[in-house]
């Protein structure tokens, strides 16, 4: 009887302590994700910024069910440790050592919680998202609605496919003229470095002769005749470039 109470004793002992890293570590990767939630509200792409509307988001749908889902597991598991604790501090886990073992199998499934949200806001915040397109200006390339991965911080070059700040709203065009080209936009078309890009231009398009300054590019949808692009709004600064289209994984059609 004696060696089975000590038993007992010990078992306790290592289940308090694995109970403790559990709530450590748990309430570290919380805090840590806190803090990254915090600082990445600044990138418009970031699917849990506060400061969006359904007008200026991504892909409103998949943002609110991220939200929601994680918003709710953050919850639960924040009752699930703060029950736990409880018991933990109380003299309950001394008599009742069975309901401390099922609380902390609990505790054990939702300490994986915070590592998963923090995976996921590294990703999303510092290297990609995904988006949703809102239009027909990149038709027959991207269908409204289509959903599609975009990229941070990626190398631009003609012919690539982006997501710009436009106002309160996001634009997808792909780019036509690079720093340092020559660009000619009158009624003849649009010319990159003396090559017919496109030969309609709309009644209202801003003419161009000069060579593309650094830092700014001038873009176009695939759908020339129904895209608010550069014949209209002008050159884009690379500050209003959110990233890079490189992969539709819906595929939709456009018809």
């Amino acid at each position: 009887m004696e060696y089975e109470a000590n038993d007992i004793i010990n078992e306790q002992q290592k289940l308090m302590k694995k109970s403790l890293l559990l709530i450590i570590s748990f309430f570290l990767f919380f805090i840590l994700d806190v803090i990254l939630f915090i600082v990445f509200q600044n990138n418009k792409l970031f699917m849990f910024n506060l400061n969006r509307s359904e007008e200026n988001m991504p892909n409103p749908f998949l943002s609110d069910i991220f939200a929601t889902i994680f918003y709710s597991i953050i919850i639960i598991a924040l009752i699930v440790y703060i029950v736990f604790i409880y018991i933990c501090l109380s003299k309950q886990h001394k008599t009742n050592h069975q309901l401390i073992k099922k609380i902390q199998s609990f505790a054990d499934f939702f300490s994986i919680v915070p590592i998963f949200l923090f995976i996921v806001i590294m990703v999303n915040g510092l290297f990609a998202t995904i988006g949703q397109v809102d239009g027909d200006s990149m038709e027959p390339t991207f269908c409204s609605y289509d959903s599609v991965i975009i990229i941070y911080n990626s190398d631009i070059e003609t012919n690539d496919i982006l997501i710009m700040q436009y106002d309160d709203s996001f634009l997808i065009k792909r780019v036509i003229g690079l720093p340092g080209d020559k660009l000619v936009v009158n009624e003849s078309g649009v010319f990159i470095n003396d090559v017919l890009i496109e030969i309609y231009t709309p009644l209202n398009s801003i003419e161009y002769d000069t060579v593309i300054p650094n830092g700014q590019y001038y873009v176009m949808g695939d759908n020339r005749y129904n895209s608010l692009d550069s014949r209209v709004i002008g050159l884009f600064s690379e500050e209003l470039i959110l990233g890079e289209v490189k992969y539709n994984i819906t595929n939709g059609n456009c018809d």
